[in-house]
């Protein structure tokens, strides 16, 4: 089984176990617009990114010895928030973390709201390296921000 159907298997599974409340959809959704028209694109996914980072001061991270288990705990985090699942995968300097199942909104603002929970993930996951030790200087980077498929961020790259 290749990597991508392999993701996609997964994310299935964690599909099945799980009901997106639509009690918060068209708030999001209205919410998403109207930083984007007031404060404009960057404003906004910087205000999603430090919401990130709080996220993650409120959910701390134990102190993991391997990014095996810096996975583990951070999956615990975001199915506590029911918000998918991540993948970390170690390349030289790097770790490229992979998102999936996060949740999506529909309609003209699927493709920003891609953007804004890229940003706010990317701002947790930061936020949870830094804890664990990380340099302070290196920020998260979003490679892949898409509503298709998975969100691809870059730690160290």
């Amino acid at each position: 089984m290749d990597k991508t159907t392999a993701n996609q298997a997964r994310s299935l599974e964690y599909f099945r176990g799980r009901q997106f409340s639509g009690q918060w959809r068209l708030f999001m959704t209205a919410l998403v617009e109207e930083l984007n028209a007031s404060a404009g694109s960057q404003e906004m996914l910087a205000f999603f990114g430090h919401l990130g980072a709080k996220i993650a001061a409120d959910l701390p991270i134990d102190e993991q010895d391997t990014v095996e288990g810096l996975e583990a705990a951070i999956n615990r985090r975001w199915h506590q928030l029911d918000w998918g699942w991540c993948q970390f995968h170690g390349e030289s300097e790097m770790i490229v973390i992979v998102h999936d199942a996060w949740p999506r909104l529909d309609g003209a603002v699927r493709e920003t709201w891609a953007g804004a929970l890229a940003a706010l993930l990317g701002g947790a996951y930061g936020a949870w390296l830094r804890d664990q030790g990380g340099d302070r200087t290196v920020e998260v980077q979003v490679l892949k921000a898409q509503t298709g498929g998975p969100l691809e961020f870059c730690y160290g790259c």
